[in-house]
């Protein structure tokens, strides 16, 4: 197939498969020759923070000298960026051969009379064959939804991480925090040890007694031996445990997911699963990238972008913004109805001057409507457009020098402002 085909046949799938759970995907890797087996992999799980823990971890080993490679959801613009290895993404040409091989074995399952494996599914298939294919020293491997029953967790991986655990997809998960950290522990596996980020008091308890109870090392991230020197919307300087590091991904929440992969690196390199100096972890760190959280897409206008789409990962980017210097904000959002908007809308509208609705791509989103109304009820004045383009012509109409402007609430909303503003930016040369 073509890339354009392939894509096709994904989209197909997102709409007949549906059904959770590790077995189908088994059996697509089966008949594949099984590539979960032939790689080293890291794991990592988590509401807020994998993406951005696993770019650092990424980052750090290929300074390192291996060949690494790095898969993760969901994409800002191109299914692409879900497959990252040694410091590019996959061609189309690679993915489309992936995707036809994935199909292959998709086909005969149906035709054996099992269920036809989800998009999920397909795609964390055709990301195990295609890095088994390219002989990586290591992959991380991003968990997509819960960890239980994701696509992922038919790996046996070196080492499990948790990031910080919040309500979100709760009707898939759970509707407390327990019960949503029961889905994210399912990935700990007996023997395998596991380093969890910060985590509140109900999810940690859910989180020890799982690796505990298969009989497994935890570990946990400690602020007690970090001191921070500098966190604004241009770098993090910190020390971690005498070490001074700068990392570029921004806000005070990336210095805890720094922090949790400098632990979980050191604990690899403690149990001789890697060779890495100081020298490899300190440059790593500050050539780590991870679109998408707190980026900074354009200097003139200063525009930022961010995926946080529920009130954990928006409370650890409020810290940065201060609400003193709100009068300098402009705000392009939109989301989804399964996200807690509510709160959400709570915690921002304070922190900018104008606020701009839209809506992100997809179905289940939140009409425009309903935020400005929520907006007026918590005493703000907000505007709207249905179309992202127009919406994004209203906020640059507001926009005054000095101004700062930001696009949030929807993955999905943001890939598309990212490609228009940079879009706009060529036009412009």
């Amino acid at each position: 197939m073509k890339i354009n085909e392939a894509l096709d046949f994904l989209s197909q799938s997102y709409k007949i498969g549906r059904k959770l759970g590790l077995d189908n995907v088994q059996r697509l890797l089966d008949r594949l020759d099984n590539p979960e087996k032939k790689l080293k992999m890291i794991h990592v799980a988590g509401t807020n923070g994998k993406g951005s823990t696993s770019s650092i971890i990424y980052s750090v080993l290929r300074e390192a000298g291996y060949k690494v490679g790095f898969y993760s959801s969901p994409h800002l613009v191109t299914y692409n960026e879900r497959f990252r290895y040694d410091g590019r993404l996959i061609s189309d040409e690679d993915l489309a051969a992936a995707i036809t091989r994935v199909k292959q074995g998709c086909e005969e399952l149906v035709a054996e009379g099992y269920p036809h494996p989800t998009e999920f599914e397909l795609l964390t298939a055709a990301g195990l064959w295609f890095f088994a294919k390219e002989e990586l020293d290591y992959l991380i491997m991003e968990v997509g939804l819960g960890g239980r029953l994701d696509a992922t967790n038919v790996i046996r991986p070196l080492i499990s991480i948790i990031t910080p655990i919040a309500r979100d997809h709760e009707d898939y998960l759970g509707h407390d925090l327990a019960s949503i950290a029961g889905e994210k522990a399912g990935i700990i596996k007996e023997g395998i040890p596991v380093v969890s980020g910060f985590q509140e008091a109900e999810a940690m308890e859910v989180l020890e007694n799982k690796a505990r109870e298969v009989g497994t090392n935890f570990y946990r991230i400690s602020r007690d031996d970090l001191k921070v020197i500098k966190s604004n919307l241009e770098t993090n300087h910190f020390i971690y445990k005498g070490q001074d590091y700068k990392l570029p991904l921004l806000g005070l929440h990336q210095i805890d997911n720094a922090m949790l992969a400098i632990e979980a690196l050191l604990l690899l390199k403690s149990q001789a699963q890697i060779d890495l100096t100081e020298a490899e972890l300190v440059s790593g760190l500050l050539k780590a990238q991870w679109p998408g959280r707190l980026e900074k897409i354009s200097d003139q206008p200063p525009f930022y972008i961010d995926g946080g789409h529920n009130s954990h990962g928006i409370r650890a980017v409020s810290k940065i913004l201060d609400p003193e210097e709100s009068d300098k904000r402009i705000l392009l959002m939109g989301m989804r109805q399964d996200k807690d908007y509510r709160e959400v809308l709570e915690l921002l509208l304070p922190l900018f001057r104008e606020v701009v609705f839209t809506l992100p791509l997809g179905d289940m989103v939140v009409p425009i409507e309903e935020l400005v109304e929520i907006a007026a009820e918590l005493g703000y004045k907000t505007l709207g457009h249905d179309d992202y383009k127009k919406a994004l012509d209203i906020v640059y109409n507001l926009y005054k020098e000095g101004d700062q402007i930001f696009s949030m609430g929807s993955f999905y909303l943001i890939g598309e402002v990212k490609e228009e503003v940079l879009k706009r930016k060529k036009e412009e040369l």
